[in-house]
């Protein structure tokens, strides 16, 4: 016969082992939840480009994103992937600025990760990629119609600023000198610069500016005129050329307006930060990052840190006009 204060102790044992396997499974069940709430911290700081507090997308071997394309996106797009790269030392990211038709060209080929773009993609572009281009808009940007800062009839022009229409009517050239504006203005020839064909800010002018309904760029005026332009390469020569010519008269980012030339204001309504992003400015356009097919992995990373708090900073840093934050 078993003493019943040993039967007593076997209970007890019993019900002690009970409680470690409850008290492990509450433990258990308590950890899956505590990584689940990391889990979805670490989604989050993703989300806003905060890539270095996170597990890397592929791992710690060393990484090259390749991107091409618009001279506009490209100062944006340069100090990002120094931020990136300051916090990914295994990333390394290679970005030249050789125009939005080059840089989306190089897209559809697979010859870059990533193409900067100052343009919406064409659909023939789409087509060629078998429709899987897909677009990333990082930040808009006005483009802002300009005059040298000494222009004789400065005032004239600031004040009373230019229609949409008349912007296109010196473009086709209608308008060969400044008094076919107005009578008051002087005599001299408006000395046309524009961009190269191919040029995102080129493309974006030509479709954006229009009179009858009528794009610039299909008017037959302008397509013989175009030709005899004074071509720069980039929205830092235009300014430079513009704003050393007394009658020069142009176009550029909204980013790279400086005390050597004026924006005038068109359908009056002044270039700003607030007119381009409510888009009463009628010259606005978004700026664009082009993949062929989804993002992912350290691309996708990069993108994120550009949407990011960061990278939307970066934008409102080169003067263009940041999405949100």
């Amino acid at each position: 016969m078993i003493p019943l204060i040993n039967k007593n102790k076997q209970e007890t044992v019993k019900s002690k082992k009970k409680s470690k396997k409850s008290e492990k499974k509450k433990m258990e069940k308590k950890m899956v939840y505590y990584l689940a709430i990391i889990g979805m911290i670490a989604m989050f700081f993703v989300g806003w480009g905060v890539t270095a507090l996170t597990t890397p997308p592929a791992g710690a071997q060393k990484v090259t994103i390749i991107i091409s394309g618009s001279t506009t996106c490209e100062p944006v797009i340069t100090e990002c992937a120094d931020q990136f790269m300051a916090i990914n030392p295994n990333v390394d990211i290679s970005v030249s600025g050789t125009g939005s038709g080059s840089g989306i060209s190089d897209t559809i080929n697979d010859l870059n990760d990533i193409g900067m773009s100052s343009r919406n993609i064409k659909s023939t572009e789409n087509v060629s990629a078998g429709n899987d281009l897909v677009d990333y808009k990082f930040a808009k940007d006005g483009i802002a119609v300009i005059i040298d800062a000494d222009h004789p009839n400065a005032v004239w022009l600031e004040s009373n600023g230019l229609t949409l229409d008349q912007v296109f009517l010196i473009y086709n050239g209608t308008y060969d000198t400044w008094n076919d504006i107005d009578a008051s203005l002087s005599t001299e020839d408006i000395d046309i610069h524009t961009r190269p064909d191919g040029s995102g800010t080129r493309a974006t002018f030509e479709e954006l500016v229009e009179s009858g309904g009528e794009e610039l760029g299909d008017n037959s005026g302008y397509t013989s005129s175009v030709t005899g332009y004074i071509e720069v390469a980039s929205n830092t020569v235009m300014v430079q050329q513009v704003g050393g010519n007394s009658y020069g008269f142009g176009y550029c980012g909204l980013g790279y307006i400086d005390a050597n030339v004026i924006a005038i204001p068109v359908d009056g309504v002044v270039p700003s930060t607030s007119t381009i992003l409510d888009e009463t400015y009628p010259i606005s356009r978004a700026l664009h990052m082009v993949t062929n097919g989804p993002a992912s992995g350290w691309v996708q990373a990069f993108i994120d840190f550009v949407y990011g708090p960061k990278g939307q900073q970066v934008v409102a840093d080169e003067g263009f006009v940041r999405l949100w934050f």
